[in-house]
């Protein structure tokens, strides 16, 4: 298991995270992507750095909005992944969102990716739908995406309310 350090997403970050991106979905978001959902209201981005060495090995992304939280992106460096770097993001991703008062976690996930569903599913996530073809392949085909949410516990605030 790789112990990752987990930190709020620097702008000087993002272009590695984009190249990131890259490695890991087809549809890649490039740098003015990743500017513009950080820019929007609500949202927030972790990195894992990988401990005693500092470079980037996985980053989540979410939005705050209302009650709930959408989990955008998670990715992990293919040389991390299943060594608890996904979970980590994870796990940190809902926190924030509990600490910002979200009632509701909610993602889409391939339905081809087992390790994601896997990680989710360790996590409490639960199918909630289905999106036919929401995903483009490299070879142009398409995969469904499933949407999965959870609860997330009540978070009291410094002044106990």
């Amino acid at each position: 298991m790789t112990n990752a350090q987990i930190e709020t997403l620097r702008s000087s970050d993002i272009e590695i995270v984009a190249k990131l991106h890259a490695k890991c979905f087809f549809d890649a978001w490039a740098p003015p992507m990743l500017r513009q959902v950080l820019g929007t209201p609500g949202a927030f981005g972790y990195v894992a750095r990988r401990a005693g060495y500092g470079s980037v090995i996985g980053f989540a992304f979410g939005r705050v909005a209302a009650d709930t939280c959408e989990l955008l992106s998670l990715g992990v460096e293919p040389d991390y992944r299943s060594q608890g770097v996904g979970a980590q993001l994870l796990s940190t991703a809902m926190s924030r969102a509990a600490t910002e008062k979200a009632r509701w976690f909610l993602l889409e996930v391939a339905e081809d990716n087992k390790s994601a569903l896997r990680l989710y599913k360790n996590y409490e996530l639960t199918g909630v739908g289905q999106r036919l073809d929401y995903y483009e392949n490299a070879d142009g085909s398409r995969t469904n995406a499933y949407t999965m949410r959870c609860a997330l516990p009540v978070m009291a605030d410094a002044q106990g309310e």
